[in-house]
């Protein structure tokens, strides 16, 4: 049987590791040829070292799984490289099915614990400036920028849009720190913003919520810090973006905040452990 996403054409900012690795191996899965990107080509990051996974590492696993891999290595704080990785896919195959924008630099300060990781839960007039410049520079800018170069290339395939998002854009708590909240918030706006201007041309652009993921970084926090018991493996929410990708009644769900573990009920799909997590929801709720 061919593959659902044979022929397609997708690029997964951040997937050097964590939720963009999983989200490229899932698309790859269904057989897409994935453009991959992110800071770490090979080796370790010289951000942060401590944390396994590189772009060789994805494009070897996603080769395996059955899709093709085209590793990129770009910053995408850097409005040049994101552009020229843009021109080599629209020079390679002048359209593009799938763009997930994942790249995330909100994270950094907790995994290397420098004063934006300690000052994370702080109220915000004791938070360095840095935590928002991380959030919004490597993440709801790059996210637009991203979208924005790459707009042309999905109006000719009637593509997909996904902004990589979380439940704190909905609600905030106070141990939530505000440019966290904002960031978000932000994504999931920009989602329903890129809907209102694609409708037209036939593009879908949705925001994807995860669960808690057992990303290489949660995975080093201290035993105890997290609850594993409902959680999710990044490859999870990568069949989430394959069977949106999939789904040929897809653009019915424009502008819409999605999460994962709902689509997994209603799609059918289960984590590579096989069992099916719970949406976070309800907890977000209260």
């Amino acid at each position: 049987m061919t593959p659902a996403l044979h022929g397609k054409v997708a690029l997964v900012t951040g997937a050097s590791r964590g939720i963009g690795r999983g989200i490229a191996l899932g698309l790859g899965e269904q057989g897409a040829t994935v453009y991959l990107t992110g800071r770490t080509g090979s080796g370790r990051s010289g951000h942060m070292p401590f944390l396994a996974g590189s772009l060789e590492d994805t494009a070897r696993d996603l080769t395996a799984l059955g899709g093709t891999a085209v590793p990129l290595v770009c910053d995408h704080t850097d409005d040049a490289q994101t552009r020229g990785v843009i021109e080599r896919i629209r020079h390679d195959h002048g359209q593009l099915d799938v763009l997930v924008n994942n790249v995330w630099g909100g994270y950094e300060g907790l995994h290397i614990w420098d004063e934006r990781g300690q000052a994370w839960n702080a109220p915000f007039w004791e938070q360095p400036t840095a935590v928002w410049d991380d959030m919004f520079g490597a993440g709801v800018r790059a996210h637009y920028v991203t979208s924005q170069l790459a707009a042309p290339l999905l109006i000719k395939a009637r593509g997909l849009l996904v902004g990589i998002s979380f439940f704190a854009a909905q609600r905030h708590r106070n141990t939530e720190g505000i440019p966290y909240f904002l960031a978000k918030n932000a994504t999931d706006q920009m989602a329903l913003a890129m809907a209102n201007h694609l409708r037209p041309h036939g593009v879908t652009s949705v925001s994807l919520y995860p669960g808690l993921v057992r990303t290489e970084g949660v995975l080093l926090a201290p035993e105890g810090s997290f609850d594993l018991s409902n959680s999710e493996s990044p490859h999870f929410i990568g069949r989430a973006v394959a069977a949106l990708a999939s789904d040929p009644e897809v653009f019915r769900r424009t502008g819409q905040v999605l999460v994962a573990a709902e689509l997994g009920q209603e799609y059918g799909f289960t984590d590579i452990d096989g069992k099916q997590p719970t949406s976070l929801r309800a907890d977000w709720a209260e």
